[in-house]
């Protein structure tokens, strides 16, 4: 139970625009821990709230009340049936989880909204989600078979399938559900004619509750599983699910269609569902142009074909490749004949379409990082209509927008006429915010109109709850709340939600009262806008809270805990600059705790879709902390690894000697915090800086062809020389001039220990350095990626302004780009004749800000290599990180993720490769394996 203020701020927010503190924060470990939950609540008359992933963007998941997080603990496969295609699972599994769980089985979990990668299965069925591919499967609500729940009285209940005998017979007894299935029997009776005269014709209908699923009288089966799936929470706590499967499709094919128009797009989308698709998604341009801006998402758009308005994703699926294509081959004749559209890439290969799915999936966050005080809020995002009148519907809907005096973007479920549609608006502004309530209150008329529903998908909440009376009438919210009292007649279960909601233009994250100041800032934050602008980038989308796949959040991963996501540490600082918290929290003990477990691998900066920066968050951060309450002997220590790596090389073997003397570990754990079950790396008695100065002149190459000026890193000068003695047999040995300039160290140790004032001297004295090697014509080389990327990345905020700064940021090459550069067309052969398979585990920082794909290209050039990049994200060791004490049973169970498995269970001849230091001590660490740097890999071969 968490019930400390900062701890209730992590869960005041969501992805929607809302923002309510909750009283307190309850992390069950099972059903029990829940009905005591629940049990007190009621006793005390405190309202209860069950949230999983908090991606909701209606607002499903905050509210004044206790929240149930079920994300953390309850989140396991409890049993699958293959026979009968169904699968048990607790609600805080994850739905992408739950999938590869499956996939061996060949079957999967239908329901796949764009938040499957962090989303819950409980929050699927608190809000019946759907996906690109509810035309084919349906909704959640068609794929539960039956729920385990506990009630607003603390009792727990199974809810399934009733027949008529036993829907009697359960509600002629005494406990709360009874009563509940007396009066569910009755308002299907009583409100038949006001359900069907008021409920849209429409498969994509999440609004209100489900009334139009209960027996119109005797003679019919009640489905309780399905009736409360999409209730947001309002009737019951979850606590496990038995889910109906359906068999994975063998093979799948993408055609991108290609649009000037947006209206022309639309009108392509109903002729595209006479083929047969199995999904026809829109993406329109500003996700298009937003992701071409982004540096993680510019790698993915390579299917992109001049500049569209608007793309439609078709996807088909079948268990042939046959099938498929033959479906693509449907598509683009029906679209030749009706001349719409202008392109068509057609995708087969399943990694495209994973690169393809995953711009679409981004289009929320892409969107939200739209430069400018307007944002595309979701107020209006989740309308449907059928897909024949989508046309005319948007076209309507386009027109109240530009009478409104703003544009929107549009994105969504063409298929089943599910169109996320966001206006820009400024909510600080009270215009702002009446031009919302305008635009929410037409296009309510004109869902109406046009016979559809104003939530497709992403459910009532907060944002659209106030319209159900006019969507459905009064007698069926009256209906509503016989249900609701039915449930739960003391009002517990998230309160404001379908019924007795406040306006919609309450509790708003961000609104007219809304006010941030951050003070001075240590680093400059001009490229974001400012400090302010950097933390508020978060909005909420639980991105960083993915279980698996790429590398952010590591922290999160391993812990599951919200505290340690992204979001979580992004709220934390927020709440301080906007007075939720006094700002001189930002530099307290309770927010260093919330930042503590930042690994700063920057896999935010470029897998969050709005690119937060938490790593550079967390150095401004530290330097504030530095000045207020000064540097502990850790952070001293850590700040000067360059000047204790000088002095424990002028002192071998004596330093090495020391370290290696009994009890020295534990003193330095006790002194300096360094975890004594770290080896701590040895001191070279002869530095590579020494080691070049001394070499004769007869070994420099002559006749070189060109000239690298290497930067020497504090690691590969005082602790692993033989990295810059391969680096340059490397080189020298493709005819190149390689020298050692006298740079510093980057300055990424002393921003770690807060320490900017050094760091900021130290890239002063590089840049100055680094100008005159490229003014003289040599590459700028680094082998590290942690220093040289300093380069490219922090000095820009060390040194605002400084265009020497900027040119060296652009001029500075991490060793990998330039080999492969080098090698391009060569062909290497492996001084052992054979060159076996070569693992690459990625450094967090290179895959974050410049890729993998030169080291690849690199490794590959050695003659029968099978070079292969190991799908792990962070090491868990992180520079400094995993030697801290209090970080090395996190920095281990990163690491067991998924990367110490992935060498370990390796089996053959192979070699790992990876260009940080820090990996290669965690790989060797954790798995006995030595890991090689790139240049050492290629050496004796070049």
């Amino acid at each position: 139970m968490r019930f400390d203020r900062v701890s209730r701020l992590l869960y005041s927010t969501d992805a929607s625009i809302y923002q309510i503190l909750p009283l307190g924060v309850v992390l069950p470990r099972s059903e029990r821990d829940v009905i005591a939950a629940v049990e007190v609540a009621r006793r005390r008359g405190v309202p209860v709230l069950p949230r999983g992933g908090g991606t909701s963007l209606a607002g499903q998941t905050v509210a004044p009340a206790v929240v149930i997080d079920y994300s953390k603990h309850m989140r396991s496969l409890l049993g699958v049936d293959p026979e009968r295609r169904t699968a048990r699972v607790q609600p805080g599994i994850v739905l992408d989880e739950l999938n590869r769980m499956l996939a061996p089985r060949g079957l999967m979990f239908a329901p796949d909204p764009s938040t499957s990668n962090r989303g819950n299965v409980g929050g699927a069925l608190g809000n019946n989600s759907c996906g690109a591919h509810s035309i084919v499967w349906g909704k959640t609500s068609d794929n539960v078979v039956s729920l385990r729940a506990v009630l607003s009285d603390g009792t727990g209940a199974e809810l399934g399938r009733l027949d008529p005998a036993a829907a009697a017979a359960m509600a002629g007894g005494d406990r709360l559900l009874s009563g509940a299935v007396r009066e569910l029997m009755a308002v299907g009776s009583e409100y038949r004619e006001h359900v069907e005269a008021r409920y849209p014709k429409i498969s994509r209908r999440v609004s209100g509750y489900n009334l139009d699923l209960l027996p119109p009288g005797g003679g019919t089966d009640l489905d309780l599983a399905r009736f409360v799936v999409g209730s947001e929470g309002t009737l019951l706590n979850i606590t496990e699910a038995t889910l109906s499967l359906v068999p994975r499709p063998r093979r799948r094919a993408l055609a991108a269609l290609h649009f000037g128009g947006l209206i022309e797009s639309m009108e392509a989308a109903a002729l595209a569902l006479e083929t047969g698709p199995a999904a026809v998604e829109h993406v329109g341009s500003m996700i298009l142009r937003q992701a071409r801006d982004n540096l993680e998402y510019s790698r993915l758009m390579d299917w992109v074909q001049g500049d569209p308005e608007a793309v439609l994703l078709v996807e088909f699926a079948g268990d042939s490749e046959s099938e498929v294509e033959a479906g693509l081959d449907r598509l683009e004749r029906l679209m030749g004949r009706s001349r719409l559209g202008y392109a068509v890439t057609r995708i087969a290969d399943p990694a495209d379409q994973a690169r393809v799915w995953a711009v679409r999936r981004a289009g929320l966050g892409l969107m939200m990082n739209a430069p400018g005080a307007e944002k595309p809020l979701p107020f209006v995002e989740d309308t449907a209509v059928d897909p024949a009148r989508l046309p005319e519907f948007v076209r309507r809907f386009d027109r109240i927008v530009r009478e409104a005096g703003t544009t929107a973007g549009y994105y969504g479920h063409a298929s089943v006429g599910c169109l996320h549609i966001r206006p820009l608006i400024d909510p600080r502004q009270d215009s702002g915010v009446e031009r919302m309530a305008a635009i929410a209150s037409e296009v309510a008329d004109l869902v109406l109109e046009f016979g559809g529903a104003l939530s497709g998908e992403h459910g009532d909440g907060l944002v659209r709850s106030p319209f159900l009376e006019r969507m459905f009438g009064p007698d069926v919210v009256e209906a509503f709340g016989r249900v609701k009292r039915a449930f739960d007649p003391d009002g517990i279960m998230n309160p404001g939600k379908i019924v007795d909601p406040p306006a919609m233009t309450e509790n708003l994250r961000i609104g007219p009262g809304y006010a941030a100041a951050a003070g001075p800032t240590e680093i400059s934050f001009a490229r974001e806008g400012g400090l302010e602008a950097a933390i508020e980038m978060c909005n909420g989308q639980g991105a960083c809270r993915k279980p698996s796949g790429g590398t952010m959040c590591p922290s999160f991963m391993a812990t599951r805990d919200e505290e340690h996501s992204t979001r979580g540490r992004a709220n934390a600082l927020r709440s301080a600059i906007s007075g939720a918290l006094p700002l001189e929290e930002m530099t307290g003990d309770r927010v260093g705790r919330v930042l503590d477990l930042c690994l700063g691998c920057k896999a935010c900066r470029a897998e969050c879709p709005s690119n937060v920066d938490m790593a550079k968050l967390k150095f401004e951060v530290a330097a504030r902390r530095r000045r207020a309450r000064g540097a502990g002997l850790r952070e001293r220590a850590l700040g000067n690894v360059d000047r204790l790596g000088a002095l424990g090389s002028m002192l071998a073997p004596v330093s090495n000697w020391a370290l290696d003397s009994p009890g020295a570990a534990e003193m330095i754990e006790r002194l300096v915090g360094i975890d004594a079950r770290r080896a701590l790396p040895r001191y070279a008695g002869r530095t590579f800086r020494q080691w070049m100065r001394a070499r004769p002149p007869r070994e420099r190459g002559a006749a070189a062809s060109g000239r690298v000026a290497l930067f020497t890193d504090t690691f590969t000068d005082y602790h692993h020389p033989e990295i810059g003695r391969a680096a340059v047999g490397a080189l020298e040995a493709l005819g190149l001039e390689v020298t050692a300039p006298p740079f510093r160290c980057c300055g990424r140790p002393q921003l770690t220990a807060g320490d900017v004032d050094r760091a900021r001297r130290n890239a002063a004295h590089n840049v100055a350095v680094a100008s005159s090697v490229l003014e003289g014509g040599a590459a700028l080389v680094g082998l590290e990626p942690s220093c040289a990327l300093t380069f490219t990345d922090e000095y820009l905020d060390l040194l605002p302004g400084d265009g020497a700064a900027r040119e060296v940021a652009d001029g500075m090459q991490l060793v990998d780009r330039f080999l492969a550069g080098a090698l391009a067309g060569r062909d290497l052969a492996p001084t052992d004749g054979g060159a076996g398979r070569t693992v690459l585990h990625g450094h967090c920082q290179q895959k974050a800000l410049v890729g993998t794909r030169h080291s690849m290209d690199a490794l590959r050039a050695l003659r029968g290599a099978d070079v292969e990049e190991v799908d792990a994200g962070c090491c868990g060791m992180a520079g400094s990180f995993g030697f801290e004490a209090g970080h090395y049973d996190i920095s281990m169970a990163i690491g067991e993720l998924a990367l110490f498995p992935a060498v370990r269970n390796r089996e053959g001849r192979f070699e790992v490769v990876s260009l940080g230091v820090s990996c290669r001590q965690q790989i060797e660490h954790g798995t006995g394996t030595r890991a090689r740097h790139l240049v050492e890999a290629l050496a004796d071969a070049l």
